[in-house]
């Protein structure tokens, strides 16, 4: 049985997918973002109603939420719900509709006010949607790939297929006889992969030796990494095993790969080429056994590219079983666990983790459901380190304090994050922008505002003067601009590395100029 098979679990409400004959790959599914009772916090209710072309409604005693991995599920059943339809889900002959139900409860969609009703694109359920309900209830409508399966958690919080394709790329790679290299961006866990990685293998008994390479000296980078002997330099009045011999029998976790100094490359090189290490002053090399996982959040191709990475360390590292980390902003479904989660262990150094606990019916929430929608909807550049750091901050500034609200302590705290604000939304309300045509805008000025935004269209729109409704018209006349938009980073890098790191063929793959790709790559690495 394949490593990615042989802890696969179906959820029960999604096995009929199997015969249904209808070939979605993805169905609508609701994950609870916020509740009042935090153990709901992270159920899952799939509306596989959908499928027979029935109504999906959200109200106090439907769906039935599901925790991942379990066949027992039940509905929101709280008094704060209304028992009439707050939303209904509805399933088009060509697409989804999400329309208003006839409660008369508040409705919040990306921020703003929700009536009427909406198609439900693809492109929509894979952002992930954030509802907020009854001032109560936060949800984040998304795609689930069809049939679920459940990895086991191995240290990572979460259940979007984002993270089921990391622990099922963890599972493969455990024990096999290669190096592994980690991409992603600052703040996304890897180092929590690389233990996983160790913790799943046979060399779990084995030591786990973490090195930061931009925290390495350049002149002490030989011997610290290999190692040296009495009186190998002035200094070395005895002989140290360096990381490498450190390691033996286990995992060296070398983060930040990328900062390797020059000449230390082509002896790392040899290392993972012959598993020998040559220490400072030794006469004979002495063989290895272990496994090398490297991470980087910097494009190594760009590094090779001006002559600062050795293009023989890259190819060797590329050729290497890769594990392409996905954004906070991908994975909007599992921000309600993480921030949970960081804020019971803030919460608990603090002595105050009652403050989970659902406040009483005249009691006002310190923590509401619209300020979690605010924090589901941000675009998150510092990833989970930045979440973590909101939770510390907002246990730290709560201690002692009765009245404690934690509403301009996150403002504060998204406003002093670069380019938090998700397209949907913005921390505070701007001033209106001076009227402009879409089409003074030309295609050479689309591009640079939206390269040097980061690719964040609201910033781009702001940086032209433009509303984002006319910034978005200008962008469909450009076809492979638009297509550009829509492409995940994640995604990118990991079909660049299908691709063997052929930009010309990724782009043949995706369908934009290798050009045009590029400067999108560069821009996100």
């Amino acid at each position: 049985m394949a490593a990615d098979d042989s802890s696969t679990l179906t959820l029960g409400p999604l096995e009929t997918l199997t015969g249904s004959g209808r070939g979605l790959p993805v169905i609508p599914t609701l994950t609870i973002i916020w509740h009042p009772d935090v153990t709901r916090i992270g159920q899952m209710a799939p509306l596989v109603a959908l499928l027979d072309d029935e109504l999906a409604v959200v109200q106090r005693d439907g769906p039935i939420f599901f925790p991942p991995g379990s066949d027992a599920g039940q509905p929101l059943n709280h008094r704060g719900m209304s028992r009439e339809p707050a939303i209904v889900v509805a399933s088009t002959r060509k697409a989804f509709e999400l329309r208003r139900g006839p409660a008369t409860v508040e409705v919040d969609l990306d921020g703003a006010p929700f009536e009427g009703s909406r198609p439900l694109l693809y492109d929509d359920l894979r952002r992930g949607i954030i509802l907020t309900i009854a001032r109560r209830f936060v949800f984040c409508l998304h795609a689930v790939r069809v049939p679920v399966t459940r990895q086991p958690n191995l240290g990572l919080l979460g259940a979007s297929d984002a993270i089921e394709d990391v622990r099922r790329s963890i599972t493969r790679v455990a024990d096999l006889p290669t190096s592994v290299l980690i991409r992603g961006e600052s703040g996304t866990g890897k180092e929590l992969v690389a233990r996983a990685i160790h913790q799943t293998s046979r060399r779990a008994g084995g030591p786990f030796i973490e090195v930061n390479m931009a925290g390495v000296r350049p002149e002490r980078a030989t011997a610290e990494l290999f190692g040296y002997e009495r009186g190998a330099f002035t200094g070395a009045t005895d002989s140290r095993p360096g990381f490498f011999r450190a390691a033996h029998g286990g995992t060296l976790f070398l983060d930040e790969i990328g900062f390797t100094p020059p000449d230390v490359q082509p002896m790392l090189l040899r290392v993972l080429e012959d598993h020998k290490v040559h220490a400072l002053g030794a006469a004979q090399p002495r063989q290895l056994d272990v496994r090398v996982v490297a991470a980087t959040d910097a494009r190594l191709e760009d590094a090779v590219t001006t002559g600062r990475f050795e293009g023989s360390l890259y190819h060797r590292l590329n050729s290497s079983f890769n594990i392409a980390l996905p954004p906070l902003r991908e994975r909007r479904q599992d921000i309600g666990l993480l921030l949970l989660h960081f804020l019971r262990s803030a919460l608990a150094e603090t002595g105050e983790l009652d403050r989970l606990q659902e406040p009483a019916p005249s009691t006002r929430s310190w923590l509401t459901a619209r300020i979690v929608a605010l924090i589901a909807r941000a675009s998150w550049p510092g990833n989970f380190r930045a979440l973590k750091g909101l939770a510390h901050e907002l246990a730290v500034k709560a201690t002692g304090n009765p009245a404690f609200e934690a509403k301009p302590i996150v403002l504060a705290f998204l406003e002093r994050q670069p380019g938090v604000a998700e397209p949907e939304t913005t921390v505070q309300q701007s001033a209106p922008l001076p009227a402009r045509r879409a089409d003074e805008i030309s295609r050479a000025s689309l591009l640079d505002a939206l390269e040097a935004a980061g690719w964040n269209q609201t910033r781009a729109a702001q940086a032209l003067q433009i509303s984002r409704a006319a910034f978005w018209r200008r962008v469909e006349r450009e076809p492979d601009i638009a297509q550009l938009t829509k492409l995940r980073i994640a995604d990118l890098i990991r079909q660049e590395e299908e691709c063997g790191g052929d930009l010309t063929a990724l782009a043949a793959v995706v369908g934009v100029d290798p050009g045009l790709l590029a400067r999108r790559l560069r821009r996100s690495g």
